[in-house]
């Protein structure tokens, strides 16, 4: 009996003994290249980043598009109205034609909307500053002078009496105030495209202090203007009054109001020629500007010294102006046009 519960006593110890030397054996760390062992995923590269995009010579913001610079010459007339493309132009003229009404000459570089118009015909102010841009002149007919101007310039220009496939008529409206186009059909009018335009202007910003903006009227004419700058938009409103009333200025299609970013004033002398009240327009020499850039209000001068050069806007101590970024309006108006200064707060 004693035997067997010393067997049992021994038997208890052993198994003890062997599980407490278990417990305390290392574990065994797997080599490479044994079961259990798991490779680290590979890590993908990162995406690089986009690249920046171009900034517009024009309107010193980014641009996704570009291509041939391309003016056109716009209607103005109350039947033409309200235009279509204007909020998205680069760079806007506003000249008087015959009559007291006036036209734009738009210029689209950075954007190019799918309808602008309605187009007229060409007058030699036009084609002059369609020759400083480098740019595709879209027009329909034009004056004598006009079209005699184009050819002596050499002006790249693209006639709807001859390139009838480039436009279409809108049946909404009556003729002659239907005619359209769009930037890339007239862009398709060259195998290459067209150097792009030539910076002129560094840009910064402008909109502290701001001003509330500038009455413009034309003398004998019957047309006012008043520009309003918008502090929370950053930019200017027009409200015309003629002979049709008073309107703000908007997009057609998008109904999109135009709100520009600078508006210059630039004084030329205007002298009637013909009993149709055609206009011969000197923008060739030197003269007085205004400039309301962002919110503030600058006087300087302008210059052209010849049909081959640009037209710069300086500042009273003779530099160069800085515009802000965005879309650029410029006013030429007759020696001797009234322009007042609003005062007030800008809404």
């Amino acid at each position: 009996m004693k035997r067997l519960c010393r067997f049992w006593l021994a038997l208890i110890l052993a198994l003890t003994l062997a599980v407490c030397l278990s417990a305390c054996k290392k574990p065994e760390v797997p080599t490479e290249g044994t079961v259990g062992t798991t490779d680290p995923e590979p890590l993908e590269p990162p995406e690089p980043p986009e690249p920046p995009l171009p900034i517009s010579p024009l309107t010193g913001l980014p641009m996704e598009e570009g291509g041939s610079p391309v003016v056109v010459t716009i209607d103005n007339n109350p039947r033409a109205r309200m235009q279509s493309g204007l909020a998205r132009a680069d760079i806007v003229y506003e000249v008087l034609a015959e009559g007291g009404i006036t036209r734009f000459l738009a210029l689209y570089h950075s954007q190019s909307p799918a309808v602008i118009g309605p187009i007229r015909s060409a007058r030699p102010y036009f084609a002059l500053l369609a020759k400083e841009w480098g740019a595709i002149f879209g027009h329909c007919g034009g004056d004598t002078a006009g079209l005699n101007l184009i050819r002596e310039l050499g002006v790249l220009n693209i006639n709807e009496f001859s390139h009838g496939d480039l436009y279409w008529r809108d049946s909404r409206r009556v003729a002659p105030h239907n005619l359209y186009t769009s930037v890339e059909l007239l862009r398709q009018f060259v195998d290459t495209p067209l150097p792009d335009p030539e910076p002129r202007y560094e840009f910064q910003d402008w909109s502290e202090d701001p001003v509330f903006g500038l009455r413009i009227s034309y003398p004998f004419f019957g047309l006012q203007y008043v520009v309003e700058y918008h502090k929370a938009e950053e930019g200017y409103t027009r409200h015309v009054t003629d002979t049709s009333g008073t309107y703000m200025q908007q997009d057609l299609d998008t109904e999109e109001v135009i709100l520009t970013s600078n508006v210059v004033v630039q004084w030329a002398p205007h002298k009637t020629i013909d009993s149709e009240g055609r206009l011969s327009i000197d923008l060739i020499g030197e003269g007085k500007a205004m400039y309301l850039l962002g919110g503030r209000l600058f006087e300087g001068t302008w210059k052209k010294p010849s049909a081959d050069e640009p037209t710069l806007f300086y500042n009273q101590e003779g530099a160069l102006i800085k515009l802000t970024p965005g879309q650029t309006w410029i006013q030429i108006v007759p020696s001797g046009t009234e322009v007042t200064e609003l005062k007030g707060p800008a809404t």
